[in-house]
């Protein structure tokens, strides 16, 4: 009696599935081709479930294509398979994990972190800890984002938009969650370098972002430094420091001028400013300063160049031979190149004069300068010929 029933609800199984195409287990209305139901949906039992095939390790003989999609358990580790779901794909002729490209792992700090598989496979490590520290090329981030490696490692965004890509560093007081104010004089975010000196890792500048005294609500002044580390030091100085007013100071802290820069020292290549020699424009603009290697040049207003200081001007003129008696001159006019009327004039001897003569010059007329030479004795002086050396100051 009892094989009877058996065979009487194996029959009727089969004509079920042959007529409808569907299975259920625990449900006489399958909604799918397998519709297995728990025995308590809400109060499961421990062996409601599939078992999948488990194995130690994969076939030797791999599957075929008519076992295209076939899923194992593997239920060990496997060489560097991890324990866990794999499926045949027969296209890659290979076992693929449900989990294949990220897995478990400890690196030699002993954090609990995931890599990407195939990535390690190719000798470079993508990991993600689980204290949330990504690091690309070791599995050891000592930032919370870390990318290392031996050859060319630019970083580049890409875009195509009217909004360009931006960098952005973003830092405020209280928490994430309830952000305030950053104190005051706080630092934003920096663009740091590092390097190493031998002994150990040094950071040697950056470029860095702080808030020029307390932000408010509506008032967030903002202070830019740029840092250096100088020649046989490792301490960082602030070498460019741009403040919420506009003022800009080079190696001065408080900038009080638009362009505020750090006074010279005795010390050589310590000149507050320095022009290197250089080729003049051949149109003057306004307010441009030259060096041409022997003078320096400042262009006016007007479109005019002038040389800052003219520079030495040197000739050999006879003045007179004998200039007699008492507040007798004699003159002559030497030619100062760019020199114009209402420039001061400076000019002397270039040796030792006769004494009881006097001298001095003026600008008469352009490119040129008169000195005048004046007996002050009641003696005649015979003067020879004077070399005189005159400068034209605007």
């Amino acid at each position: 009696m009892k094989f009877t029933t058996t065979v009487l609800l194996v029959a009727s199984l089969l004509c079920s599935i042959q007529s409808f195409g569907q299975v259920g287990i625990n449900t006489t209305s399958p909604a799918s081709t397998l519709d297995i139901t728990a025995s308590n949906e809400a109060l499961p039992s421990n062996t409601d479930g599939i078992l999948i095939p488990r194995v130690q390790a994969f076939p030797v003989v791999d599957p075929t294509a008519d076992q295209d999609g076939i899923l194992v358990f593997l239920n060990t580790t496997d060489g560097s398979d991890n324990r866990g779901f794999y499926y045949w794909d027969h296209s890659q002729t290979r076992w693929v994990g449900f989990a294949d490209e990220w897995r478990d792992g400890i690196n030699a700090s002993g954090d609990d972190l995931i890599f990407a598989s195939q990535a390690s496979t190719t000798g470079t490590q993508i990991v993600i800890t689980d204290d949330g520290r990504i690091g690309f090329g070791t599995e050891d981030p000592i930032e919370r984002f870390e990318f290392r490696g031996p050859g060319d490692n630019d970083f580049q965004i890409t875009s195509a938009n009217t909004n360009p890509p931006n960098v952005i560093v973003y830092n405020t007081g209280g928490t994430l969650d309830s952000p305030t104010a950053l104190a005051s004089n706080g630092e934003v975010g920096s663009f740091i370098a590092k390097t190493h000196d031998g002994n150990g890792i040094q950071e040697i500048g950056g470029f860095r972002f702080y808030m020029d005294g307390m932000a408010s609500p509506g008032n967030t002044p903002s202070r830019f430094v740029i840092n250096t580390t100088p020649q046989g030091a490792t301490t960082q100085r602030e070498r460019i420091i741009v403040r919420s007013t506009g003022n800009t100071g080079l190696s001065e802290a408080n900038p009080t001028a638009t362009l505020h820069i750090r006074p010279g020292t005795t010390a050589a290549q310590s000149a507050p400013i320095k022009l290197s020699q250089g080729t003049i424009m051949t149109t003057p603009e306004r307010g441009a300063i030259e060096y041409d290697g022997t003078s320096v040049y400042i262009t006016d207003n007007t479109d005019t160049r002038d040389e800052v200081v003219l520079g030495s001007r040197s000739t050999s003129t006879t003045i007179s031979t004998t200039i007699n008696g008492r507040s007798t001159f004699d003159s002559a006019n030497i030619t100062v190149t760019g020199a114009r009327v209402g420039m001061a004039c400076n000019c002397a001897p270039q040796t030792l004069p006769p004494a009881g003569l006097m001298w001095s010059c003026v600008i008469t007329a352009a490119n040129t300068a008169r000195v005048r030479l004046a007996n002050v004795t009641n003696a005649n002086i015979t003067t020879g010929s004077l070399v005189f050396t005159v400068k034209a100051i605007k």
